[in-house]
C-alpha cells in the first residue's frame, strides 16, 4: 500500500478575505471579487484585485520593506497556514514547493529591481525569510501550476523523500499580465461565466494560498488525503488547447485509477473553467470522456477571476472545504452551456453528500493536470 498524504493545513489570502475560512464563507454566500478596475495604461478591464485597505494591512503583516506585493503574500499565507499545525519549517524534512507563473513581474519596469524578477531569486527570498535550510521547488507550468505542484509534493513524500511539503501558490494582477491576454482577445469586459453560452473570456485575479501536506497521520487534519494526481500534454498549440479533450481525460481518469475511485464515487468537478471559448469547450469534452458528464461541476474563476500560480491551489482548498461541509458551489449566474458536449453543471448552490472531488487544470503549451481528494475514511 502506497504512502498515505494528509492534508495538514491551509490558508488563504485573497480579495474576499485574509483566511482560508473567511473566503470559503463569502464564496458560499455567492460573493465575487471581480470589480472594473482602470489600469495605468488608461483601460477599465474587470478583476479580482486587492483593494486599498487590503494593501495597507498587508504591508502591515511584512513591514520589511524589502518584500515585494508578491512576496508579502507568499509570506502571509504561508505563516497562517503554519500557525495551525506543528510542521516546522526550519526542518530539513519539510520541503517548500513555490507554484507561480509571473513572480515579481511588478518590476519588470525598474531597473534597480530586475535582478529580482527570476522565479528561483523569489523563492530564495520567500525561504530566506523562514529560515529554510533546503532548496525551494519552483514549479512554474503555466495554469497548471498549482495542481502540478500538489503533485509534486505528493510524489516526493511517497518516496519519503521529505515528511511534509509546504506548497505556497501566487500570482498578482499586472499590466504584463493583462496586456498578454488582452492580446489573445481573451479578456471578458463582464464578470465572467464559465462554461455559458454567453461567456466572453476571463478575468484576471490575484491571491495566494498555502496548502501544507505530510505522510505522518498524527499531523492530518482529520479532513482529506490527496489520493491521486496525474499530469498529461496535448502537443496542440503553444496557446490552443487539445481539440478532443482526451489528454485532460487522460489525467483524470489515471488520478481517480491512482485514488481507488470510479467516476461514480467523485461529488464533484471543479473545472479550470476560465470562461473562454476553447478551453470550456475543451473541458467539457475531456469531463465526459472521463465518464464524468453526470457528475456536478463548477468553476471558481466567477469568484476570484483566473489566478494563474494561485488558482490551482486556491481552488482545490475552497473545494475541501466545500467537501467538508458537502456542498456544491455554483457558476454564479450560470444560463445555460452550449459546449458541443452536455455536462451537469452547478447552476445553485446544493446540499449533498461528498466524500471524492476531481480538481482540474490546463494551460499553454498544451499542459492538462488533475488531483483526486478524499475524506479521511471513518
Amino acid at each position: 500500500m502506497s504512502t498515505m498524504v494528509y492534508h495538514v493545513s491551509d490558508a488563504i489570502i485573497s480579495p474576499l478575505g485574509f483566511d482560508s475560512q473567511t473566503t470559503f464563507t463569502a464564496v458560499a454566500q455567492g460573493a465575487t471579487a471581480l470589480r472594473a478596475h482602470l489600469f495605468p495604461d488608461g483601460q477599465t478591464a474587470m478583476a479580482a484585485k486587492l483593494d486599498t485597505l487590503q494593501e495597507a494591512l498587508l504591508s502591515a503583516m511584512v513591514t520589511q520593506e524589502q518584500y515585494s506585493k508578491f512576496e508579502r503574500l507568499c509570506i502571509v499565507a504561508t505563516q497562517q497556514a503554519l500557525a495551525q499545525t506543528d510542521v516546522d519549517i526550519t526542518d530539513k524534512e519539510t520541503l517548500i514547493i513555490l507554484s507561480t507563473t509571473k513572480g515579481n513581474i511588478e518590476w519588470i519596469n525598474h531597473e534597480e529591481k530586475k535582478e529580482l524578477l527570476p522565479l528561483h531569486i523569489s523563492a530564495q527570498r520567500i525561504a530566506a525569510f523562514f529560515k529554510h535550510p533546503n532548496p525551494v521547488q519552483c514549479v512554474s507550468v503555466a495554469c497548471i501550476s498549482g495542481v502540478a505542484a500538489q503533485i509534486m509534493a505528493k510524489r516526493l513524500l511517497q518516496v519519503k523523500r521529505y515528511r511534509h511539503a509546504v506548497i505556497i501558490g501566487c500570482d498578482i494582477v499586472s499590466d504584463f499580465v493583462r496586456a498578454g491576454f488582452s492580446s489573445f482577445q481573451a479578456l471578458s469586459p463582464e464578470q465572467c461565466i464559465p462554461f455559458d453560452a454567453a461567456r466572453k473570456g476571463l478575468n484576471l485575479g490575484e491571491a495566494a494560498a498555502c496548502l501544507i501536506l505530510s505522510r505522518e497521520a498524527s499531523l492530518a487534519s482529520e479532513t482529506a488525503v490527496l489520493g491521486g494526481g496525474s499530469i498529461s500534454n496535448d502537443a496542440n498549440h503553444l496557446s490552443g488547447p487539445s481539440k478532443t479533450g482526451a489528454e485532460l481525460a487522460l489525467a483524470i481518469t489515471k488520478s481517480m485509477k491512482e485514488a481507488g475511485t470510479n467516476p461514480t464515487d467523485i461529488g464533484f468537478v471543479s473545472a479550470h473553467g476560465t470562461a473562454t471559448n476553447y478551453n470550456d469547450e475543451m473541458e467539457a469534452k475531456a469531463i465526459s470522456l472521463a465518464s464524468l458528464q453526470n457528475t456536478p461541476v463548477n468553476s471558481l474563476k466567477c469568484y476570484f477571476g483566473h489566478t494563474l500560480g494561485a488558482s490551482g491551489l486556491l481552488e482545490s482548498i475552497i473545494s475541501l472545504k466545500a467537501m467538508e461541509e458537502n456542498v456544491l458551489l455554483p457558476i454564479l449566474h450560470f444560463g445555460h452551456s452550449n459546449t458541443s458536449v452536455p455536462i451537469n453543471i452547478i447552476s445553485k448552490k446544493e446540499q449533498q453528500t461528498i466524500d471524492h472531488f476531481v480538481k482540474t487544470a490546463a494551460g499553454f503549451g498544451g499542459c492538462n493536470a488533475a488531483v483526486v481528494w478524499s475524506k479521511i475514511p471513518s
